[in-house]
């Protein structure tokens, strides 16, 4: 059996949940007793996190969404330079500080999710899906692609 191919998802949190169970150590993933199940993974990748962030709030900065997702900065710009380069966003320069554009056409990138697009994945978990959020301001801000 080979080993997985290393991801492109820029993980840069400082644990390292890549090993066996069986191994122990810190850094390893090895079962903390105190620790709740399955707390060492998520569903969504760092890049759908950035990417929500970025729906709830298109003029946070790097920090903010580092703080957020749980990675650090320089793992936000490597993501964010990953979704410009894609087509997914769109980075505008307003003063000092940048404002982000999302591409709702865009589509998911696994084959299993390929019929999805970013809006469906931000309908679907963004902040108007908040089930305790009926406020239309909170919406994600969406622009149509045109180029």
């Amino acid at each position: 059996m080979r080993p997985a191919p290393p991801s492109r998802d820029h993980d840069t949190t400082a644990e390292d949940t890549s090993g066996s169970p069986d191994q122990a150590g810190p850094g390893t993933g090895a079962r903390d007793p105190g620790r709740t199940a399955g707390a060492g993974w998520t569903f969504l990748s760092n890049h759908a996190h950035v990417l929500l962030c970025l729906a709830a709030d298109p003029d946070q900065t790097l920090p903010v969404i580092a703080e957020r997702v749980g990675i650090t900065s320089r793992g936000v710009q490597l993501i964010l330079t990953d979704l410009i380069e894609g087509g997914y966003v769109e980075r505008t320069k307003v003063g000092r500080r940048n404002h982000y554009n999302i591409n709702p056409d865009g589509h998911l990138r696994h084959p299993l999710e390929a019929h999805h697009s970013i809006a469906d994945l931000i309908t679907a978990l963004g902040p108007a899906a908040h089930p305790h959020t009926t406020d239309e301001s909170t919406a994600p801000r969406l622009r149509r692609h045109t180029g």
